[in-house]
């Protein structure tokens, strides 16, 4: 693995709990909105998973910013 690939990873995994804490989400409910178990949630904020393309567009509807916002 790359740097600047571990750099995207750390930084996507930062940006998930970022803006699910400023929307007063919990993991569980984050889950909810976007269709997947809270445990795939977790999973992503602890640098577990890496999420599809489509995974990352619906966390990023669900938080409301584009998915870029997600990645930087």
């Amino acid at each position: 693995m790359t740097r600047s690939t571990i750099k995207t990873k750390e930084n996507l995994r930062q940006n998930i709990r970022k803006y699910r804490k400023e929307h007063k989400l919990t993991q569980l409910q984050l889950g909810i909105k976007t269709e997947l178990s809270k445990d795939f949630i977790y999973d992503l904020e602890a640098g577990r998973r890496t999420p599809s393309i489509d995974v990352l567009c619906k966390l990023a509807d669900a938080l409301k910013v584009e998915p870029y916002e997600l990645l930087k």
